[in-house]
């Protein structure tokens, strides 16, 4: 055995001082993350070219299909959500020259990012989330915020958005504290209650607005729904 290591030890040396001539051990090099890219294959290919790729200024959040409120206006379109900003990436032209077109990545908006990416809700044709500024709606009405000035909610990333359509309302919900702020969408008013447990929410429509279910799983992974009939 002892044989064997000397050898073995001896053939490395030899790879390394080869012909006088010294080679560096192999460099191990990790891999970059560009959080910051998008990319897209081909029309119905697999692969991604390296070439077809576009950066936005901070690292992805979210990426959706443009509601249908602005189909008119941003028809084929995605919304590309970061923390600080809205673009939309306009699917106009051949994939293949999306990457040289300085008209394909538009930089929306630079103050009603996504601060939350699990608020990001969408209701009927509209958006809310929860921004830096504040909880934000976008809709046929152009983008408000509807909580500046109005109520007060403290920022948290793991902040929740769940819509509830049997009471047209909007939750977000805050689990580290149980406290839910909800905005109503017909009267435009905000109010606030504590008490629910909601890692994750789905809504089960039975096809009526009283029949819809608000599907809740709680942080010990039960489930539970809304309204209740306890």
């Amino acid at each position: 055995e002892k044989k064997k290591g000397l050898e073995a030890k001896a053939f490395t040396k030899d790879l390394l001082e080869n012909n006088n001539i010294k080679i560096k051990e192999s460099i191990k090099r990790t891999e970059k993350h560009y959080d910051n890219m998008i990319m897209w294959s081909e029309v119905n290919k697999d692969g991604l070219p390296d070439l077809n790729y576009k950066l936005v200024k901070e690292p992805v959040v979210k990426i959706l299909s443009a509601p249908s409120f602005l189909k008119f206006e941003y028809s084929n379109t995605f919304l590309i959500f970061t923390r600080n900003t809205i673009n939309r990436f306009v699917l106009k032209g051949t994939a293949s020259g999306w990457s040289g077109s300085s008209e394909s990545l538009i930089e929306e908006k630079i103050q009603y990012g996504l601060y939350a990416p699990d608020s990001l809700t969408l209701v009927g044709a509209e958006l809310f989330w929860l921004s830096e500024e504040g909880v934000i709606r976008w809709s046929e009405e152009g983008i408000q915020n509807i909580s500046g000035n109005v109520i007060d909610i403290a920022l948290n990333e793991s902040m929740l958005g769940i819509y509830c359509s049997e009471k047209n309302q909007y939750w977000l919900h805050n689990n580290e504290t149980n406290i839910t702020f909800v905005y109503d969408l017909t009267y435009r008013r905000w109010t606030s209650f504590s008490g629910l447990d909601i890692l994750s929410s789905t809504l089960l429509t039975a096809g009526l607005n009283v029949e819809n279910l608000n599907i809740f799983l709680t942080s010990d992974f039960n489930i539970k729904h809304y309204p209740s009939d306890r």
